[in-house]
C-alpha cells in the first residue's frame, strides 16, 4: 500500500467533509498529530481505526484501503480483494510497529545514558537528568528519522522541529547545570553541522 497515496486520499476526503484535522481527530478520539502523520504518509492508522475512519469520512472501508472512491459501492468482495485488503492491513500494521521499535530503540538507551551521566556528575537530580535525557533523545530521534525519510519534505520539517525542540531543551538544561559556555557553543556548532548535513541530503 502506498502511504503517500493513502494519506492524500484521507486529506481529500476530510476536506470534502469540511473538517479540520483536529475535528477528524476528535471524532476518532486520537490526536491531530496522528491525523497529520497519516495524511503526510508517515504512518498508518491502527487496524481498529479503519471502520471509524471510513465512517467519519463517509466512505467504505474498501475505498479507504484502495485510496480511491468507487463509482459503484460493492457489498460483496471477491477472494482476491479480501486477500489484498488483508495484506494491505498487515503491511500497515508492520510499518507502524517498525517505526515504534526504531523510536523506542533510540529513545530508551539515550534517556538512560544521559540520565545516568547527569546524575553521576553530581550536578543534578534524577528528575532533571530524565528531562535532559528526553531532550537529547528528541534531537537524536529527529536526526535519525529525518535521515531515514529523505523523500517527504513535510516529514523532514516535523523532524526538524523535533530537533530544534530537543536542542533548545538540552542547552537550557545544560546552562542551568552550569556547564561552561564555550563547551555549549562547541556542542551547538557540532549539532548544527550534523543537522545541516542530514537536511541537505
Amino acid at each position: 500500500m502506498n502511504a503517500d497515496k493513502f494519506g492524500a486520499f484521507i486529506a481529500a476526503c476530510r476536506k470534502e467533509q469540511h473538517m479540520t484535522q483536529l475535528e477528524l481527530a476528535q471524532k476518532l478520539q486520537v490526536t491531530d498529530k496522528a491525523v497529520s502523520r497519516w495524511e503526510r504518509g508517515k504512518g498508518f492508522p491502527d487496524i481498529s481505526m479503519l471502520i471509524p475512519l471510513s465512517e467519519a469520512l463517509e466512505i467504505t472501508v474498501t475505498e479507504l484501503m484502495r485510496s480511491e472512491k468507487m463509482e459503484k459501492r460493492e457489498e460483496h468482495f471477491s477472494r482476491e480483494e479480501v486477500e489484498s485488503m488483508m495484506a494491505d492491513m498487515a503491511e500497515m500494521e508492520g510499518k507502524n510497529r517498525r517505526e515504534n521499535r526504531i523510536i523506542a530503540g533510540i529513545a530508551n538507551p539515550v534517556v538512560i545514558l544521559v540520565t545516568l551521566a547527569a546524575v553521576l556528575s553530581g550536578r543534578t537530580s534524577l528528575l532533571v537528568g530524565l528531562m535532559l535525557g528526553c531532550a537529547v533523545a528528541l534531537i537524536i530521534i529527529g536526526i535519525c528519522m529525518s535521515a531515514m525519510d529523505q523523500k517527504n519534505r513535510d516529514s523532514r520539517r516535523a523532524y526538524g522541529l523535533l530537533m530544534l525542540l530537543g536542542t533548545g531543551g538540552t542547552f537550557l538544561f545544560l546552562y542551568l547545570l552550569g556547564i561552561d559556555s564555550s563547551l555549549l557553543l562547541g556542542a551547538l556548532f557540532l549539532l548544527f553541522c550534523v543537522m545541516v548535513g542530514v537536511m541537505s541530503r
